[in-house]
Parts: C-alpha cells; sequence; structure tokens
C-alpha cells in the first residue's frame, strides 16, 4: 500500500484515534510511548508520509526550529544541539542550521532568512550588539501579525527586551577560577582573553580583573592578552604572555581551547605545568581532559543549555504569554592536574 495510505488507514491499523495520529506526527500534545510506537508502527507497514508543507499551510506551523551558532565547527555546541534535540524530535520538530561566524552582519541576514522561511522558532547564539536597540526590537518582534517566531537567546541575557535566554553567570565562573589560583599560591596571574566584540568574554574578563584585586594582588599592564577563541590564538596570546611576564604563574583562559593552545607553549618553553605555571580554562570541552596534563577549567552544563532552550522555546510555541524567563545555570570547578599535581582525572570518552 506505499505512496497510497491516508491517516485514516494509519489509525485503524494502529487502534488509535485520528487526532491521536495527528498529535504523535505534528508533535502537538503528549502522547504515551506505547501508543507512539503503535502509530510509527503502522506508519512504517503502511508506508504513510505525512506532508509538512501541507500541514504547515494549514497550521502556519512548519514543525521547524532555526539553530544560528556563532561557529558550527566549535567543539563547545554538539552537547548544545543534541541538548535541544533530545527535547523538540520528541515534540515532532526538526531543526535547521545556521552559521554566522562571529559576524553580527551574517548573523541579521541569517535571522531574516529564517523569518520569511515559515520557521516557528530560532534558538541564538548571538555575536550582536545588544545595545542596538532597533536590532533587539526586530528579535523581539521576529514575524508578522498572524505568526510571531519566538526567539531563545544562549549565553546572553537581553536586557529590557521580552526575549528569553539561558545562560550561565561568566563572570563569577572567572572569580571562581582566579580564586583556585591564588589558592594554589599563584601570585602573578595573567588571563588570555576571549574577543573584544564578545560579551561573554568581557564578562569573563572582568571577573579576572575584580578577583585578582580582590585578592590583594596587582593586574599587571601587560597581563592581559587578546584572543579568539581558537588554540592558534592562545598558542599566541601565551607567547605573548611570557614574553611580557617572564615570572607568571597562573594563567586563566576564557575558554579550554586557547588554554590548549598556551598549554603547547608552556611545554616548549619548559614551563612545567603545574610546577611553574598552573593554568584554567573554561567550558570543559571533551578535549579537557585528554591533554597533557588534563586541563583545571570551569564546567559549562551545555546539554542542560541546550535542553532548557528547547523547553522554554516550546513553551512560548504553546503559550505566547507565557511567563518571560532568564535561565541561570550552575557553574562548577573541575580540578585536574593542570593546577593540582595530584588531581585524579578521569579521560572524557564518551563525549566525541
Amino acid at each position: 500500500m506505499t505512496g497510497m495510505a491516508n491517516i485514516k488507514d494509519v489509525a485503524r491499523l494502529a487502534g488509535v484515534s485520528i487526532a491521536t495520529v495527528s498529535h504523535v506526527t505534528r508533535g502537538t500534545k503528549f502522547v504515551s510511548e506505547p501508543l507512539r510506537k503503535r502509530v510509527y508502527d503502522a506508519i512504517e507497514a503502511l508506508g504513510y508520509e505525512v506532508n509538512p508543507v501541507a500541514s504547515g499551510l494549514k497550521s502556519k506551523n512548519t514543525r521547524v526550529i532555526g539553530i544560528v551558532l556563532s561557529n558550527l565547527n566549535s567543539v563547545f555546541f554538539p552537547p548544545v544541539v543534541r541538548g535541544i534535540e533530545d527535547v523538540v524530535s520528541k515534540r515532532g520538530y526538526r531543526l535547521t542550521f545556521c552559521n554566522t561566524d562571529f559576524s553580527d552582519t551574517r548573523e541579521r541576514e541569517v535571522v531574516r532568512m529564517l523569518r520569511g522561511s515559515w520557521i516557528d522558532g530560532i534558538i541564538l547564539d548571538s555575536v550582536a550588539d545588544f545595545k542596538n536597540t532597533e536590532y533587539v526590537r526586530f528579535l523581539a518582534r521576529l514575524g508578522g501579525p498572524k505568526k510571531r517566531i519566538p526567539v531563545v537567546s544562549l549565553e546572553r541575557k537581553v536586557d529590557r527586551a521580552p526575549i528569553l535566554s539561558v545562560r550561565i553567570d561568566n563572570y563569577e565562573g572567572s572569580r571562581l577560577a582566579v580564586r583556585h589560583l591564588v589558592a594554589c599560591g599563584c601570585r602573578r596571574l595573567v588571563h588570555i582573553a576571549g574577543p573584544a566584540f564578545c560579551s561573554m568574554a568581557n564578562d569573563r574578563l572582568c571577573g579576572f580583573k575584580d578577583q585578582v584585586q580582590q585578592a590583594g594582588l596587582t593586574v599587571g599592564p601587560k597581563a592581559i592578552a587578546k584572543g579568539d577563541f581558537s588554540p592558534e590564538r592562545g598558542y599566541a596570546a601565551m607567547q605573548q604572555l611570557l614574553h611580557d611576564n617572564p615570572d607568571l604563574d597562573g594563567v586563566l583562559s576564557a575558554n579550554d581551547q586557547m588554554a590548549i593552545g598556551a598549554l603547547k607553549v608552556l611545554a616548549e618553553q619548559g614551563r612545567r605545568v603545574p610546577d611553574n605555571v598552573k593554568i584554567v580554562g573554561f567550558d570543559n570541552i571533551f578535549v579537557s581532559s585528554l591533554v597533557e596534563p588534563p586541563l583545571t577549567t570551569i564546567d559549562v552544563p551545555r546539554y542542560e543549555m541546550g535542553r532548557a532552550a528547547a523547553e522554554l522555546l516550546l513553551e512560548r510555541l504553546a503559550d505566547p504569554e507565557a511567563k518571560l524567563q532568564d535561565v541561570l545555570l550552575p557553574i562548577r570547578l573541575v580540578v585536574r592536574r593542570s593546577t593540582v599535581s595530584t588531581a585524579r582525572t578521569e579521560w572524557d570518552l564518551q563525549s566525541w
């Protein structure tokens, strides 16, 4: 019966109502796992195919969510995306991905393209300047009079705008890292910062400076080196920091990838880690447990970030008047041998 079956045939074979079949295929209402299995078994047996375009034209919903990321190649995002997918797939949604390459111009182009593509919602890792109130208003009012397109911001809160957000406290994460370095005996601290246009990187930089000063130490005039979140820039920044601060003994990197580049320089120049120099990263990507020595880092709950973003978006799609939320996820310090030689480290062999 391939290609000829209709929704009534599926309902009859599965022993359920037509409405139940519709809810399963469109994800519009919770259906128990046993019933979902019966429906999908019937769909496969009959060769029934759902027409998402026709369904979307009727409901004005396409069951598609746009994911806009600053760098699709980054090892930071796979757990985030998995968290999103695990939530939305159970509700019958599909994902479409767009990359901005850290360009706010490209970001605006992508968001406008998604707006014109009957997208139902957007999860956005923005690099734009949210002080630009015109762009913020554009995001808050995305869509048309008959269909609003809600936006969830990843990693950043959008002040004074009705936009949902899921993030961590980057400022406090840096403070936590500096407190650990100081407790380990470091007194001449330096920082490999992220790009200046990135608010997340700026929060981490401010946290570093404030906590160093709170510890009664000084942030030297050449204690900050700018990076771009890549291992290559971490490598170059560490070279510059060693040249300008030959007696440095503690390093905080704005992310793990730059910290890994820094570790390579330290090894090449004979600086033993953690005996001579201690280093802390940020994000806890899987590679941080595999390098030598394993990297102490600030853990960002990326999978939970993805799940929370998806749940917020689905809640807003179900109820456009749902309460506006800014979800702040917890962070934690993961101590490894780049700061404590006796720390026990287990390889993360399941995240890749």
